[in-house]
């Protein structure tokens, strides 16, 4: 049945009766609301957005290009925990996406559900880009990186607004879809989100991968492109280039979709969602999908503490940094793609396990650059492949808990709920970061540092023979290797001890959400401790580190 705008102006004049429901329903299951091509656009333009701005900082801060070459070097004005804790600091208002969302399903803006919503975040966005564009060469000569993360955090917040705003609108759309087909729409906004993030990448690649973004202590043979673009300033304003065409699209094409049942709005509507909300966490499906997320997401994907160190002794130069992370990007949105493609209707329960094992491994790659396993591993270039590979598995299990969302979130309150599994996921990358800055004392991470490695001349000669090991040397490489198959062992341990808690498909969601035993007060006062205590606990440990 083709869709009409009639379809959608009878469903938006019967907005929660049956006559609306049925006008989009259309024949059997198959619904008859569909985006046109402008709308799509708008939308896809909102995660092009995100993904050009955001992607560029949380790219480039996660590798040693901005804290540790424009900023560091580390032990001297940067800490290995702030480096590590970085990226999630900058995000910190990602983490407080639930309390967003509530305001946002429930408040509208300029006559709008989302729509004008997702306007403020990126006008205010954007105004912070450009106050960062204006100080950020007075913190690089201050090497005062603590003030310009808290400024890139500033921007991030406004931003989040419009983000929180695209993932209601995502939901409300993928509830659309035929069950066959259910998440394609949030699987491509992904893949664009990732595709800009893919080209900002290159862009740094390369323009940050000249003189002026290679450490202090950067040999002659450092591999450099003979242009870029400095100060790092510059790069800001490009970035706010790349931006305005997204959101002049935002402004031109994105709408709201219909409404297909009533939800009150304003104060009284959030009087209505607090029930929604408490009804929403007795569920059996909710417990199952925040117990994964903080096991998946911080323990079996826990990042290696050695990593800073490891990159140090790699001595990666900026092109081969920004060429990791490019080539790392590009994989991840093969990986989406092909999720996608071959795995949207598979057993999500299977994908996650070899998926999460795959990745695991990349702790081998640590061990082999430690040691200069076969006389190439400890080099720029090896460096780069390993850190890009196992983003091409990430991307095949990156959207399995947000298509659950589908499932379980209950018409007005999109967002609400959606954000309130993506907060807890945040939460537990946050825990994560807590965790791997924990594990550097007990494997004595911080006496690896530059000057100390230099000192006892643990550098290799050459490429293939140590020069003069001593033990001091010994002791250090034990300490990254420790922290290596420590990291592979909890990784591993976590996948197959929390892979039970993702449900199988839509269907077994399904069944989750509607397990009569579980619609209990009990069960969301359980819920809700699981969500708010790790949440808690990250993000008081992730500060401590900065």
């Amino acid at each position: 049945m083709a869709t009409t705008q009639v379809d959608v102006d009878l469903a938006n004049s019967l907005t929660g009766s049956e006559a609306a429901k049925k006008a989009l329903a259309g024949d059997g299951d198959t619904p008859v609301y569909q985006l046109d091509w402008r709308a799509r656009v708008g939308l896809y333009a909102v995660y092009a957005a995100i993904g050009t701005v955001n992607g560029f900082f949380a790219t480039f801060l996660a590798t040693p290009i901005i804290c540790q070459y424009l900023f560091g070097p580390i032990g001297e004005h940067v800490t290995i925990e702030q480096c590590n804790v970085a990226p999630s600091i900058f995000q910190m208002s990602w983490n407080f996406k639930l309390f967003l969302a509530f305001v946002l399903d429930n408040v509208s803006f300029f006559g709008s559900r989302r729509k004008g919503w997702l306007l403020f975040g990126w006008t205010g966005g954007l105004i912070m880009l450009v106050v960062n564009a204006l100080l950020v060469d007075g913190f690089i000569e201050n090497k005062d990186f603590t003030s310009y993360l808290y400024c890139l955090m500033g921007m991030c917040i406004f931003y989040t607004f419009s983000d929180v705003a695209g993932d209601g609108l995502i939901i409300e759309i993928s509830k659309f879809e035929p069950e066959d087909q259910r998440g394609y729409i949030l699987t491509t906004c992904q893949m664009v989100r990732f595709a800009c993030m893919t080209g900002v990448t290159a862009f740094g690649t390369l323009f940050m991968s000249g003189d002026y973004y290679q450490p202090d202590d950067s040999s002659d043979d450092a591999v450099k492109l003979p242009f870029e673009i400095a100060p790092f300033s510059y790069i800001h304003w490009c970035l706010l280039a790349f931006a305005i065409p997204s959101y002049i699209c935002m402004w031109m094409w994105l709408k709201d979709p219909p409404v297909v049942e009533h939800h009150e709005r304003g104060l009284k509507g959030m009087s209505d969602s607090f029930g929604k909300i408490w009804t929403a966490l007795k569920s059996y499906a909710m417990f199952m999908l925040l117990i994964q997320n903080t096991g998946i997401q911080g323990i079996a994907a826990m990042l290696n503490p050695a990593t800073q160190p490891i990159a140090m002794i790699a001595r990666p130069s900026s092109l081969q940094n920004a060429g990791g992370a490019f080539g790392g990007n590009f994989l991840f949105v093969l990986g989406v793609f092909l999720f996608r493609r071959y795995l949207l209707n598979y057993n999500w329960r299977i994908t996650l396990i070899w998926t999460y094992a795959l990745m695991s491994a990349a702790s081998l790659a640590c061990v082999m650059i430690v040691y200069n396993t076969g006389g190439f591993s400890q080099n720029g270039w090896f460096y780069m492949i390993q850190t890009s590979v196992p983003l091409l598995i990430q991307g095949l299990n990156q959207v399995l808990s947000c298509i659950a969302v589908i499932e379980i979130a209950p018409a007005g309150l999109e967002a609400t709920i959606y954000e309130l599994l993506i907060s807890s996921m945040n939460g537990a990358i946050a825990l994560q970061a807590v965790l791997q800055s924990q594990l550097a004392a007990p494997f004595k991470l911080n006496e690896v540092t530059a000057h100390n490695w230099a000192d006892n001349h643990c550098a290799q000669n050459n490429g293939t023979d140590w020069y003069d090991p001593s033990d001091k040397c010994a002791g250090y490489q034990s300490s990254m290797s420790g922290a290596s198959f420590a990291t592979l062992g909890i990784n591993i341990g976590g996948v197959l001890i929390f892979c039970w808690f993702m449900p199988k498909n839509g269907q077994h969601c399904r069944e989750w959400r509607d397990k009569i035993s579980w619609h209990k007060p009990w069960a969301a006062w359980l819920n809700f401790f699981i969500f708010v205590v790790p949440f808690t606990y990250a993000m008081v440990g992730v500060f401590s580190f900065n």
